[in-house]
C-alpha cells in the first residue's frame, strides 16, 4: 500500500501511539523556539531530532517525507536567495553578479531562515503522518476542552484534504478526455492553475456546504453526549514528551556552551 502523508497514520508506530494533544503540544513548544534561533548548528540538530522522530518512532517512509517537505524547501529556498540578494544592510561581499553584491551576512541570514523553514516542516509532519484525525479530535474535546463544534468541523475539513489530490487527477483526465492540451511555458502554467483551481474551488465549496447542512440538520450542538472512544493521558505521553522537551533543551545547552547559540535580540537580521 503507497502512503501518502495524510495516509500515513494507518501504519502501526510507537509515535502513533502518542495521545495528539501531546504531540501537537511538543511540536508547538519546538516551533516557538525554532522561531526565535538564528544559528545554524542549532537549527540543524532540531531539524535532525525532528527526522529521527519522524523516521525511526514515526515509521515514516523516506519517499513519504521527502514529497511532504518539497513545499518547505521552496519556502526555504525562497528565503536564501531573497536574503542573500537582497540584504537589509550592506555587509561583507562574498562576489558580484553584474549589479547585485552578495554578502556574507546576508547568506548566513538567509540560510537562518531557510532552516528555520525546514524546521517547521519536519515537526508539523512529524505531528499531521503520525496522528489519526479522529484520535486528533477527540483529543482536542477531552484533553484540551476545545468545543466540539469547533473540533468537528475542523475533522471534517481535514478529512477532505486527501481527497482533492484525487479530484486533481479527476479534473486532469476529464481535460484529457475532451482534448484540451497542457501548453508549455509560463503562459500554459497560468492556464493551468487557472483551470484546476477554479473547479477544485467549486467542489470545496459545495461540500463544505452539505456539510453545514447535515450539522444543522442534526441538530449538532456537541454538548451533554457520550463517547465511544476515550483518550487519556499515559506514561508513554510523559515519555515522548520528556524526550522531545530534554532533547531540545540538551540541543540548547551544547549549544551555549560551545559558543554558537544566537538568539531573537529584537531584530530580524544581524
Amino acid at each position: 500500500m503507497r502512503y501518502t502523508v495524510f495516509e500515513n497514520y494507518e501504519k502501526s508506530s510507537p509515535l502513533a501511539a502518542v495521545n495528539p494533544s501531546v504531540k501537537l503540544i511538543a511540536s508547538v513548544v519546538v516551533m516557538l523556539f525554532v522561531s526565535v534561533v538564528f544559528d545554524h548548528h542549532t537549527l540543524a540538530a532540531v531539524i535532525a531530532l525532528g527526522a529521527v522522530l519522524v523516521l525511526g518512532v514515526g515509521r515514516v517512509h523516506p519517499v513519504v517525507l521527502g514529497r511532504a517537505m518539497v513545499p518547505f524547501l521552496i519556502f526555504g529556498f525562497g528565503f536564501l536567495w531573497m536574503n542573500a540578494l537582497l540584504p537589509r544592510t550592506a555587509g561583507t561581499p562574498l562576489f558580484t553578479v553584474g549589479p547585485v553584491v552578495v554578502s556574507w551576512e546576508g547568506v548566513r541570514n538567509g540560510v537562518s531562515f531557510a532552516l528555520r523553514a525546514i524546521a517547521f516542516g519536519v515537526w508539523s509532519l512529524l505531528f499531521v503522518a503520525t496522528t489519526e484525525p479522529t484520535s486528533f479530535v477527540l483529543s482536542l474535546v477531552q484533553q484540551l476542552r476545545v468545543p466540539p463544534k469547533l473540533a468537528y468541523s475542523a475533522l471534517a475539513a481535514y478529512r477532505y484534504l486527501p481527497s482533492l489530490q484525487i479530484e486533481l487527477e479527476q479534473i486532469r483526465g476529464a481535460h484529457r478526455l475532451r482534448g484540451v492540451g497542457e501548453s508549455g511555458g509560463l503562459q500554459g502554467r497560468i492556464q493551468r492553475v487557472y483551470r484546476y483551481t477554479v473547479p477544485l474551488l467549486a467542489g470545496a465549496l459545495r461540500r463544505a456546504s452539505r456539510v453545514a447542512a447535515a450539522m444543522e440538520a442534526r441538530g449538532f450542538s456537541g454538548t451533554g453526549r457520550s463517547w465511544y472512544r476515550w483518550h487519556r493521558l499515559t506514561w508513554w505521553d510523559a515519555l515522548y514528551l520528556i524526550t522531545v522537551l530534554g532533547g531540545t533543551a540538551a540541543i540548547v545547552w551544547m549549544s551555549w556552551r560551545s559558543g554558537s547559540l544566537r538568539v531573537w535580540t529584537g531584530r530580524l537580521w544581524e
